[in-house]
């Protein structure tokens, strides 16, 4: 048996899991995966029009208007904070240009399923039955668009890919013995008895895979009972990432063991209790669609299994199989192989697919849960100390633990733990490219620093993505690129922002990571992903500088030049919501403006739009505000436009409108809103500047502009928690009760300035000029 073959079939090198020092071997595989996304589109510039036609001032649309009026696409938005996909695309760093889709071959070498993707126009008469049957493959379209636009499209591979899985599962000489002595398959004509090559309209397919599967696993896989097979047919397994969603694969290996748990509901299936699934159809109905459905199971599965690191699942008709393997550098798809040819291989797949150890199936045994009556009682980790000494914590039995509802990418998960002593601990796996600096290495540069997360401990390459696929030329595919699993051990702070108990506590632990951002530029180091999810809220009553801390630096930078980035990204770092207006116009579409480095301007914009979101997007703690992203409201405006428009958005935001034109609930209290008009007050000329500096053909003036710029570094940042100071002493001198009165109707914002960050060169002069005095007219002093 050759080694790669072993450690393709453990799926998760054990060198590397179980804590040996030898280095994880390249294995073999490949993977061109075409990324198709299509981003929400808006016509601001109608939209502005139409305001400007108003002849009288009028109030904006409330932006959390009545709870039960909430459709699906709100409930869909009802998150702690947000990241479209758009946004983690873009946030790959070192990620090759995206190629232009190319078609994969259909499925079996046969015509293309009469059941089209997409859904005709139903007749007048059509019967209710046709209407369902229509409704149905709609919302498969849906989901499968939704996990290709994911996975970046699905690479189509040989089926000589699959030959070589899972070689270590059962040797040849028992599979001979197998088929030899089974009445299942008929040597001599080469078939598999009870799954016929031709099948009748009426036969149920389904059933007489079940039977096969079955006897395979009993006779060879060793299962001793952890395994079942189970018809799925009529069963709906929940998506995770939206409630309103659910599939029916046709096959589930339902699974006891480590990680697995009955499905919340008290149901007795579901994707957070099968090893994997499977689908039937015959030859003569299949296609591609059928293949891209196990995407949407895979990609389940990871969000279900929060120790997934891989996933796969097949396809099947009377006469071939198809794999589909997912992982955090995306996935593939295999060609068709007969089933009836190649009898070993089947067997292989149908024992690896169910097999009783969990490495195999793609889970990371290093987390391991003690399960009792299907529920988890307890649970442990096992990781690296400060001193490279393998040791286990207990899991935090009862928390909420944190996994991005995305497959590839960073692929995030926190667990909360304990060591011996009984300190809280957050342990983070993330998946980098291999271009990618290590964020422990930044977390050990920001050591000591107050507001930033601080690291205990680092297990480095624990598995790679290359290390879980079988022999290929995607390694050199465009959109492949290899990624490393890496765990860090942190210090454990409160909740997320969004969780605060108080106004109080809620602005000072924003102060907080502001501050922490400033110290990690102190020690040469720019966040350039500031939003929502990466602050965390301190203990209440902590001490200055401890009420809020910064987190995730994965995407964070060393500062060669100054303050700000030294290399100019294609791919923009940063959380698409929370972007600046200057790096939302950094993409390719922008050739024409001049290209700038991100700098701590955009994160403190950044910080900007986190405030926005906490004002516009909660009524309490926890307490979302139903339609906040509606397509009415600031931040679904923000969120949902391309990016020049978000910027067009963000920037009138901030140049004309400010608290007073969108509504904000009267839950927050008026000092705070007065926070957000002094912050957007102090963030217009330093926007302006930075739009100023992209406008082409003005290199006498951008240089001269961002040099003035970040000479004010520091006067920015203390100015900026000056602001922070003064609310947080009003709410604790006067309390922080609710706003009693609705705002004013807003003034209407002029047409000059709105397009003034496309100025005439004269305008250009006059505006550079004024954004280099445009500091504070009264300067505020730091509060010790």
């Amino acid at each position: 048996m050759s080694a790669s073959n072993t450690r393709l079939n453990t799926a998760l090198p054990q060198t590397s899991l179980q804590g040996r020092s030898e280095p994880i071997a390249r294995p073999a595989s490949i993977e061109n995966v075409t990324h198709t996304h299509t981003a929400g589109m808006r016509d601001s510039q109608s939209q502005q029009t139409t305001r400007r036609a108003k002849s009288k001032p009028q109030p904006r649309k409330r932006a959390h208007g009545n709870p039960g009026s909430t459709n699906h696409l709100q409930e869909a938005r009802k998150r702690p904070f947000t990241r479209s996909l758009a946004a983690a695309n873009r946030a790959q760093q070192c990620a090759p240009p995206e190629p232009k889709p190319v078609p994969a071959p259909t499925s079996f070498d046969k015509p293309k399923s009469h059941i089209s993707e997409s859904v005709s126009q139903t007749p007048m008469d059509a019967s209710p039955t046709i209407e369902k049957a229509q409704d149905i493959q709609s919302k498969l379209a849906e989901q499968r668009r939704a996990a290709l636009s994911d996975l970046h499209n699905l690479l189509t591979v040989d089926s000589s890919d699959i030959k070589d899985l899972y070689k270590d599962t059962v040797s040849e000489r028992r599979i001979d013995a197998f088929l030899a002595k089974s009445t299942l398959y008929d040597l001599e004509r080469q078939v598999w008895v009870d799954i016929p090559k031709k099948t009748e309209d009426n036969a149920d397919l389904t059933s007489l895979y079940l039977g096969v599967i079955k006897t395979i696993i009993d006779e060879l896989g060793h299962s001793k009972g952890t395994r079942e097979v189970v018809d799925a047919r009529d069963t709906e397994f929940s998506h995770l990432d939206d409630r309103t969603q659910s599939s029916k694969p046709g096959i589930a290996i339902k699974a006891t063991g480590p990680s697995f748990s009955l499905p919340d509901g008290g149901r007795a299936i579901g994707f957070s209790n099968v090893a994997s699934v499977f689908d039937v159809k015959r030859d003569m109905e299949v296609g591609e669609d059928h293949v891209d459905q196990l995407a949407v199971y895979n990609r389940q599965l990871f969000f279900h299994q929060m120790n997934r690191v891989f996933s796969r699942s097949l396809l099947l008709t009377e006469t071939r199989v198809r794999l589909v393997h997912c992982d955090r550098s995306g996935g593939y798809k295999t060609t068709s192989l007969n089933i009836h040819d190649n009898p070993r291989t089947f067997i292989r797949l149908i024992l690896g697919l169910s097999s009783p150890r969990e490495s195999a199936l793609g889970l990371d045994s290093s987390v391991q849960w003690t399960v009792k009556n299907g529920i988890r009682i307890a649970g442990t980790i096992a990781t690296l100390d400060a001193s490279g000494k393998r040791i286990k914590h207990q899991l935090i039995m009862g928390a909420t633990h944190f996994a991005t509802h995305t497959v590839r990418g960073v692929g995030t998960v926190c667990w909360l733990a304990r060591d011996k002593t009984g300190k809280r601990l957050l342990i983070k796996d993330a998946w980098r490219t291999d271009a990618q600096v290590p964020e422990y290495t930044f977390m050990e540069q920001a050591k000591g620093l107050a507001g930033v997360v601080q690291i205990l401990a680092s297990e480095d390459a624990r598995v790679q993505t290359k290390a879980l696929r079988t022999e290929g030329p995607d390694f050199g595919s465009p959109d492949f690129y290899n990624r490393t699993m890496c765990r860090v051990t942190m210090e454990c702070y409160g909740s997320a922002l969004h969780r605060f108990s108080s106004q109080i506590h809620a602005i000072s632990a924003l102060r907080d990571a502001i501050q922490g951002h400033w110290n990690l530029l102190k020690a040469g180091l720019l966040h350039r992903d500031v939003s929502m999810g990466n602050i965390l809220l301190g203990a209440e009553g902590a001490s200055v500088g401890r009420r809020g801390f910064l987190i995730d630096l994965e995407m964070a930078i060393a500062t060669a030049d100054g303050p700000l980035a030294g290399v100019i990204t294609e791919n923009q770092a940063g959380t698409y919501l929370y972007q600046s207006a200057s790096i939302l116009r950094n993409g390719r579409a922008e050739r024409s403006l001049v290209r700038i480095p991100h700098d701590y301007l955009d994160d403190l914009e950044s910080f900007f739009w986190v405030l926005c979101h906490l004002l516009y997007g909660y009524e309490g703690s926890n307490q979302r505000v139903p339609d906040a992203f509606s397509a009415e409201s600031l931040l679904g405006e923000c969120e949902n436009l391309r990016p020049l428009d978000a910027s067009i958005r963000k920037h009138f935001y901030i140049a004309r409108e400010g608290p007073n034109f969108f509504d904000i609930p009267l839950f927050w209290n008026e000092a705070v809103v007065d926070l957000c008009e002094s912050f957007r007050l102090y963030m217009h000329p330093l926007t302006e500047a930075k739009l100023l500096s992209r406008i082409p053909n003005r290199a006498d003036i951008e240089p001269a502009v961002l040099r003035d710029l970040h000479a004010n570094v520091n006067r920015h940042y203390a100015d900026i928690i000056a602001l922070f100071d003064v609310t947080l002493e009003k709410l604790g001198r006067l309390g922080e009760s609710p706003r009693r009165e609705e705002p004013a109707p807003p003034t209407p914002p002029s047409e000059e300035t709105f397009f003034s960050f496309l100025p005439s060169r004269a305008a250009v002069k006059r505006r550079s000029n004024d954004v280099l005095d445009g500091t504070p007219t009264k300067r505020m002093r730091l509060a010790s």
